[in-house]
């Protein structure tokens, strides 16, 4: 039974043979399709829900823009690329910083649109120029530093919230 969706199934339909993988072009049975699809749900809604509230920004129009830009990519890659696109936590630092600068939802809101279209020029100048421009600026020993960096500043903020309940 195919649906129209282009997706054949996979062996049996229940358990991939040892080795081998389901293709994009894939399927299991659509008992086990729809169950590993709502354990996605599941798992995507926390991050997709909570961003948004921490941001002060609507849950709902964030869910909504979330569906609607995984079907517009899900058509763009033809359904070969199996993925959801939902909220970023990139954004929280910024949108605090113009909170605390006493802007509103609408200043919030134009500065995640202003970088969505930057990202979007970057993206069009890495698929035109190659990705090679971005090692060239940014070799694997920078972007290594940096998320070294990262974890290295956020570990302590993990430690004072964790290790203070840890009753071991």
């Amino acid at each position: 039974m195919n649906l129209g969706l282009g997706w054949k199934l996979h062996g049996d339909g229940k358990t991939p043979p040892p080795g081998e993988v389901v293709r994009p072009d894939e399927r299991l049975s659509w008992g086990r399709t729809v169950g590993l699809g709502a354990q996605h749900v599941v798992a995507m809604f926390g991050a997709t829900f909570i961003f948004p509230v921490i941001m002060g920004l609507d849950p709902n129009l964030a869910i909504m823009m979330s569906g609607i830009a995984t079907i517009l990519f899900l058509v763009i890659v033809g359904g070969q690329v199996p993925s959801y696109l939902g909220t970023s936590a990139s954004f929280v630092g910024g949108v605090a910083a113009i909170r605390a600068a006493g802007g509103d939802s609408a200043t919030v809101t134009g500065a995640i649109l202003v970088a969505g279209l930057v990202l979007a020029l970057v993206g069009g100048v890495i698929h035109f120029l190659g990705a090679e421009i971005i090692h060239t600026i940014l070799p694997p020993v920078v972007t290594g530093a940096v998320v070294m960096l990262i974890g290295f500043n956020l570990a302590p903020v993990v430690a004072n919230v964790y290790w203070p309940q840890d009753q071991w």
